[in-house]
Parts: structure tokens; sequence; C-alpha cells
């Protein structure tokens, strides 16, 4: 027999299959891979800093954090470890280069101000068999990002160190992508 108690408790338990039924329902799931990796299939990587021939400083470290946090943040075939890693990716920053790509004017008499600048990055990145040194793969790539124009010197920078993270953030996954289709 339901007494005036129990119906809070009832009320409570059904809310609860509710959710539950509809949460499960909707498509929710882990956001980290479901794949189970043979444990032999793992491989192991080392990532060091990078060369740069570039006149920008900071890249080298920038590109080698993203593409650390890249396989870190990941669960698969590849595992970060130290200078004992089965495998080696190094890496040069070949050039970086800031250009402006947007104008506006201010009339038709006014000279134009830049509007927007491209950041771009070009890396050369090798991936080494650590026991032989020999280069098992290898890419060139040359990724942009374009960053607002501000004559506030602060804001420019802060804009510009902006889209080289995010050229270092989209090198990255390329790599990460390149390196887990190709092997």
């Amino acid at each position: 027999m339901m007494t005036a108690r129990s119906l809070p408790r009832i009320v409570h338990l059904l809310i609860v299959l509710l959710v539950g039924y509809c949460v499960s329902a909707c498509g929710y799931h882990p956001l980290t891979s479901t794949v189970v990796h043979d444990a032999g299939s793992v491989k192991s990587i080392y990532i060091p800093v990078f060369v740069n021939r570039s006149y920008r400083a900071t890249l080298e470290a920038f590109l080698a954090n993203s593409i650390t946090e890249q396989f870190a943040r990941r669960r698969g075939e590849w595992r970060i470890a130290g200078e004992g890693a089965e495998y080696l990716l190094s890496g040069t920053i070949i050039s970086y280069d800031s250009f402006p790509v947007a104008y506006k004017y201010q009339n038709a008499l006014q000279l134009e101000a830049v509007a927007e600048y491209r950041a771009t990055i070009t890396a050369e990145i090798a991936l080494r068999k650590n026991s032989s040194r020999s280069i098992i793969w290898k890419r060139r790539l040359s990724l942009y990002q374009n960053f607002p124009a501000n004559s506030d010197i602060a804001i420019q920078q802060n804009s510009e160190d902006a889209a080289i993270q995010e050229v270092c953030q989209k090198l990255a996954q390329d790599i990460y992508v390149s390196l887990s289709d190709d092997f």
C-alpha cells in the first residue's frame, strides 16, 4: 500500500530512470578512444625540441609541445617515452613568415592600412627507427593562420602569438594523423 511518504521516493526513482534512459538514448559516449590495441602494437616515441632555422624565437618549443600534447592526449598505437623509445620524431622549422593579406582603406585619398596578417610556418618532420637511425617517414608541411592587425603593438603581438599557437596545433594534428594513417 502506498503512503504519502513513499510517493516522493517513487517519483524520484522514476525521474532518475527517465533521465538515465534519455541520456543513454541520445548518443552520449566517452570522449576517449575505445579501440583496444594489442600491447605489442603500441609504439613508443620520443619527441625532442625541434631545430629552429627561422628568425622567430621559441617556435621550436611551441611546435614540440603541441606535438607532444597531441600524442599524449590520444589513446592509440603511440606512447610518449624518453630517449630510449622505439621511434624518434624530430623536425626542423624551416621558416616563419608574417605578411599582410588584407587591407582597409580610409577613403580614396588616404593610404591603406593593414587589416589582417598571415602567419605561416614551414617545418620538415622525420620519424626514425631509434635503433638504426634510418628515416622511415618524412614530411614537409606548411600551414598558416590569419590574425587581425591592430594599432596597439601589445595587442598585435598577442594576436600573432595566438596565430602561431594555432598553426602549431594544426601542424601537430596533421603529423599525428599522417603517422597514424601510415603506420
